[in-house]
């Protein structure tokens, strides 16, 4: 017959194999908490021999066997037979010896199981030692394999990492006795079959405390019907046990090591002869893992952030410099450094508008341009990466060292690509023996197994044609690079657009300003026309003449200056961004008075000041809004024998009604409708310096802040100006 035909050893339904491990004791009741199974050597723990028989039930068999304390069955159970929740684990005593007796529900049963007390119970109770000796070691591992030996004692503990495919690696080691050690040695998937890796995700420790102990037969039930996966003292596959004889081990012992509920890696224990390892040692054990797991996760974690740090700033960076550099192949040029460090990448190959751009140590153009080629013909979507790549080649002298590509595609959008190269990494490897799975075919099971290994002898091998993997968080920022390369580019072109209506406003603007200039920048220049054609044309004047001619064109100069200077800043007020803030004006508004006061010379100020209250705005802005309004109402006020200026606030509806008012020269009713055009000056004014444009930025502000300003004045007797700050939720 074809043994094709039959199951692989994978399939071989290790958890109905109806037996136990010669250390425990298991019974077995249904739903109805009746007996329904019990392993053969129930007598041999000690149990009272009145305790086990078919349909006792659970409680009678529980107060039979006398425990002081009482135990909650409704607690244990409550209507969860069908699936595990949690083992319950008490000290009992049998025969005046110490026992543990566990009791859980699963498969719509329950199972108790019983095993002797063989460790030194407090030498297991100082947690912090284990815990510590983790988190001050640089190796989680290596740390978590010494707690392990520890807490067990075992000649060899391993901590074994699985791979993609299955295959495992030693990743730590602790060794005594002069073992020969086995770090960093690799085993063959099929050393650990498919359904063991899945049990070693349901129960946690699983322990062979003498390989050549016969196997004890449970009785009542057949095993295709007791499922024995959450079971700790299940018995070992003949197939395993032979593998450990072959390894010339004589106890073994595993802990699962669970990360995001799946099977990462075991800890895997050896000894040379047989050794026991009791309930305690195994919790503790299984306590230890998960806390090094923690550990491990909380590392991890923290080197996420960082890389997540770098690449933000890499993102941030692009998008900043898109709107300062000219062209995209300049912002990726000046970042390769940070981008081939995130990346772990060798170098670095970007077209953009069909210049090539390369960087660091990359294949040569002629094989880029090659490359580039293929993956138009093979590559549809924008992001590609393989850690094995071949790109056969004809020349020795051109074969393709660099297996290690990423790839971004944006040349349909932006015109726009870039490769990542890593270079081929070339590592031996060390298996425990030949990795060569042979398969033997047993009748009884109608099923082919590998046959046990019988060498263990170190086989190396030579891994060629491969770079170092891309990681997850790698292709992730290669996703994240991708889309803020396309949004920075589609912000940039909104921005150019936006900046060009910008462009348009202000020239519309500037062309109304330089209409105004003309017309009042005339009178200064005639009058340094007139001066300087005098000094020309009339020799032998008089140096008071001289002197006074060089005032008056001084003067004509500093009103030019002065009015080109107002005009520039009223155009900025146009086009100034801000975002919202709360500003507090009390913290500026005393300078403010101060300093007007010794800027129009006034001593004898009256200053009235009311409640100062916060306004929703922009710091600059504002500041500048109460220069202009404060400035004005004491350079107003300043001829007056006692000038009188004042501020308050108040809450009206939903804004911040704000009143600045003086006792200064006032203006008609005529006049107030134009106060806020540029350069307007009242008539009354002309005595003053000032060139008329203050108003018109206090105008501006307020339009940006979206607030409202009112004028009610009266000529010779003041001027009271309102504004109503809108107040933002």
């Amino acid at each position: 017959m074809d043994n094709n035909h039959f199951s692989n050893c994978d399939q071989e339904a290790i958890h109905l194999c109806g037996q136990i491990q010669h250390f425990g004791c298991l019974l077995l009741f249904d739903a109805a908490l009746n007996c329904i199974g019990w392993s053969a050597n129930w007598e041999d723990t000690g149990l009272p021999k009145q305790s086990v028989f078919l349909g006792q039930t659970l409680m009678g068999f529980i107060d039979s066997l006398g425990i002081q304390h009482t135990i909650d069955l409704n607690e244990i159970i409550q209507d969860h037979t069908d699936s595990f929740r949690y083992r319950y684990v008490a000290d009992i005593s049998l025969a005046h010896t110490a026992h543990y007796l566990s009791i859980y529900p699963f498969d719509n049963k329950i199972y108790v199981e019983i095993e002797q007390h063989r460790s030194q119970s407090h030498r297991f109770k100082n947690t912090f030692f284990y815990a510590k000796h983790i988190n001050d070691s640089g190796d989680t591992w290596k740390a978590l394999a010494e707690n392990i030996f520890t807490v067990t004692g075992y000649d060899r503990v391993m901590i074994y990492k699985f791979s993609e495919n299955g295959d495992g690696q030693v990743i730590a080691e602790h060794v005594v006795g002069g073992l020969e050690p086995l770090l960093g040695y690799h085993y063959p998937e099929f050393d650990i079959p498919k359904q063991a890796r899945e049990l070693y995700t349901k129960i946690f420790a699983r322990v062979t405390p003498d390989i050549d102990a016969a196997p004890i037969p449970v009785w009542g039930i057949e095993p295709e019907n007791l499922d024995l996966s959450m079971t700790a003292i299940r018995a070992m596959s003949p197939i395993h046990l032979q593998y450990l004889r072959n390894a010339q081990v004589k106890a073994s012992g595993s802990f699962s090591i669970i990360i995001n509920g799946k099977l990462w890696g075991l800890v895997a224990c050896q000894n040379r002869v047989p050794k026991y390892i009791d309930l305690a040692q195994r919790h503790l054990s299984v306590f230890i893992v998960q806390y090094a797991v923690n550990s491990f996760l909380a590392k991890k974690q923290i080197e996420d952030n960082n890389f997540k740090l770098k690449t933000k700033s890499v993102a941030f960076e692009i998008r900043q410099n898109l709107f300062t550099k000219k062209d995209l192949d300049k912002v990726i040029s000046s970042l390769t450094s940070s981008l081939m460090d995130i990346l772990q990448a060798d170098g670095i190959a970007f077209k953009y508008l069909d210049r090539w751009h390369i960087v660091g140590i990359t294949p040569q153009k002629e094989m880029i341009l090659s490359l580039d080629n293929h993956f138009r013909k093979t590559v549809t979507e924008p992001l590609f990466w393989q850690s094995d790549f071949q790109w056969p080649q004809d020349k020795e002298d051109k074969i393709f060292t660099f297996p290690g590509i990423a790839l971004i595609d944006l040349e349909n959008k932006l015109d726009f690509k870039i490769y990542f190269f890593r270079k081929e990494v070339k590592v031996e490897e060390t298996w425990a023996g030949v990795p060569e799975k042979r398969l033997i075919y047993d009748p009884t099971k109608e099923i082919n197994f590998p046959s046990p290994r019988t060498s263990f002898n170190a086989w190396k091998k030579t891994v060629e044609g491969t770079a170092p993997k891309w990681k997850k968080r790698e292709i992730n920022f290669l996703k994240n690079l991708s889309i803020t390369i396309q949004e920075a580019c589609l912000k940039k072109i909104l921005e150019i657009q936006s900046l060009n209506e910008k462009l348009i406003e202000t020239n519309n603007i500037l062309e109304t300003f330089s209409y105004t200039l003309s017309h009042d920048l005339k009178n200064p220049l005639a009058a340094l026309q007139m001066t300087a054609q005098m000094i020309r044309d009339r020799p032998g004047l008089s140096q008071e003449f001289l002197g006074k001619a060089g005032r008056n064109m001084m003067e004509a100069i500093k009103l030019m200056n002065n009015m080109l200077d107002k005009t520039v800043h009223f155009a900025r007020t146009k086009s100034y961004e801000f975002e919202y803030e709360t500003v507090y004006p009390e913290r500026f508004i005393e300078n403010i008075i101060d300093d007007c006061s010794v800027r129009f010379n006034v001593h004898n100020l009256q200053f009235e000041k009311g409640r100062i209250l916060p306004i929703d705005g922009e710091k600059t802005l504002i500041y500048q809004l109460f220069l202009n309004l404060l400035g004005n109402a004491i350079k107003y006020s300043s001829n007056k024998t006692t000038p009188r200026i004042g501020i308050d606030s108040l809450i009206d509806k939903n804004y911040v009604l704000y009143k600045i008012w003086d006792n200064g020269i006032g203006m008609s009713a005529e006049e107030t409708e134009r106060i806020f055009e540029i350069f307007h000056r009242l008539p009354n004014a002309l005595q003053f310096d000032g060139s008329g444009v203050g108003l018109s930025i206090v105008k501006r502000i307020v339009d940006r802040l979206d607030a409202k300003i009112t004028v009610d004045s009266k000529l010779n007797q003041g001027t009271t100006f309102e504004i109503r700050f809108p107040i933002r939720n």
